[in-house]
């Protein structure tokens, strides 16, 4: 069974915050990007591993997408 490396799960974390944070463009804070972004890799690190940073970037995207649209019914 084949592990991300530590390195690999960082990496992606980081490029995926980085560019969801840049699409949303202020609309929801960097921390909360990078807070939802390590919970979807967290969930299923070897699915994220196995699938590649895409899949793990649209799922973190569609959560985004559902906490702007729920904040700006409010």
């Amino acid at each position: 069974m084949n592990h991300p490396a530590k390195g690999d799960t960082k990496q992606s974390w980081a490029l995926i915050s980085e560019t969801l944070s840049a699409e949303l463009e202020g609309r929801v804070p960097p921390d909360l990007v990078a807070d939802l972004v390590r919970a979807v890799l967290d969930e299923s690190r070897q699915a994220a591993h196995d699938r590649g940073v895409e899949p793990t970037m649209r799922e973190a995207r569609a959560r985004l997408e559902r906490f702007v649209r729920a904040r700006s019914s409010m």
